[in-house]
């Protein structure tokens, strides 16, 4: 079977920058809102940066990533037996996730903070009635990658009978551009959006569809991609550095004004006109910004990442149960730290290490308990 080992590695990469980010936001003043938890000692400017330089890219490459695999996994196969196991692949992690794992990790925070209401039974009969979506977590990815997969499957032989020349990859990929930087102008004034809510569900499915196509015609686009990876690169630090210069001078005009222009739905919530020319520019420099990256790094993995390793056999299977893992181990983790009088980038590396080492440990013991290892998105090892 045919694969890119360069999107192998990209997709181990992401997943391990995943983990430093969501470290990371335990660090930033916006932690508080977003985990309930945050360190005593925050990491200032340079991290906040980070943070949402990553976020702005990071998100959209993974589902373009996700795209192109679906792609290379079911090119060959037809029928809905194909998509039943697919659809299995995704849900049964996210399931279990959702109402053992995330429900372990709550139920933890809460004995140590003494809010446990009684036995974990109890506590997961509150958590499983709570009309909050935190039960789903970061699992939300899972459960939008499942609604693309079943939305896409039946338009794919379309899609693959679609042939644009190889001379045509810029007209495919700017088509792809400007539906998706369309789609955050018409419907990011009146849906904000978090985690793959709101406007960014018909955005993140977009950019989904994008990635089959690039699949379909990877040869072409990513050697294309590949000649002009730091061109694209380029443009894409004098975007993002607009993007932020016009979001800082929102936020120090008005504080909401600026993250609703950031997250959406600033018409619904009356801060601005649907249409304002300062939040439309601000969302079409964004969206562009969004897609040179992710293009860049396509472009960049191509050219450097064209080499097989072991450590690439073994890390390639790992990326789905470190990525169920890691985050209630990030939350609790953070949670006994967050207090100690300790340098920020002391705890960040340490916590950083624990959710990788912990990660990996469980998923290498978990693996050697046959089946058991699939609800957590891994493999059984063949003994």
């Amino acid at each position: 079977m045919e694969r890119r080992v360069d999107l192998d590695w990209l997709r181990v990469l992401l997943f391990a920058l995943l983990v430093l980010h969501h470290v990371a936001v335990g660090f930033i003043d916006i932690g508080a809102d977003i985990y309930g938890v945050v360190n005593n000692d925050l990491g200032g400017p340079l991290l906040n940066l980070f943070v949402y330089f990553s976020q702005s890219w990071r998100l959209p490459l993974l589902f373009l990533i996700s795209g192109i695999g679906t792609w290379f996994a079911t090119r060959h196969v037809v029928g809905i037996r194909p998509l039943a196991g697919r659809v299995a692949r995704l849900m049964v992690p996210a399931l279990f996730g959702t109402f053992v794992l995330n429900v372990t990790y709550g139920y933890t925070l809460a004995s140590a903070t003494g809010d446990a209401p009684g036995s974990f039974l109890t506590f997961w009969a509150a958590w499983l009635l709570d009309p909050e979506p935190r039960q789903v977590g970061h699992l939300w990815f899972l459960y939008n990658l499942t609604l693309y997969t079943l939305i896409l499957w039946p338009f794919r032989f379309l899609l693959d009978r679609w042939q644009p020349a190889p001379s045509s990859v810029p007209r495919v990929l700017g088509t792809m551009a400007v539906g998706a930087t369309l789609i955050t102008l018409v419907l990011k004034p009146y849906l904000s959006a978090i985690a793959g809510d709101g406007y960014q569900f018909a955005w993140y499915l977009w950019i989904f569809a994008s990635g089959y196509v690039i699949g379909a015609h990877h040869h072409n686009i990513l050697a294309w991609l590949a000649k002009r990876a730091y061109w694209l690169m380029a443009a894409g630090v004098v975007c993002f550095a607009a993007e932020v210069v016009m979001l800082a001078m929102e936020i120090d005009a008005s504080p909401a004004g600026g993250l609703a222009m950031a997250q959406g739905g600033w018409a619904s919530d009356g801060f601005a006109p649907a249409f304002h020319p300062g939040h439309v520019l601000f969302t079409a420099i964004s969206g562009i910004n969004t897609w040179l990256w992710c293009l860049a790094f396509l472009g960049l993995a191509a050219r450097y990442l064209q080499f097989d390793r072991p450590a690439l056999r073994f890390l390639g299977p790992a990326v789905f149960p470190v990525y169920v893992l890691h985050f209630p181990i990030t939350l609790v983790g953070l949670a006994l730290i967050a207090e100690l009088a300790w340098p920020w980038p002391v705890k960040f590396l340490l916590l950083a290490v624990s959710v990788y080492g912990l990660s990996i440990a469980i998923y290498l013991g978990v693996r050697r308990m046959g089946r058991v290892v699939y609800l957590i998105g891994g493999k059984a090892l063949r003994m």
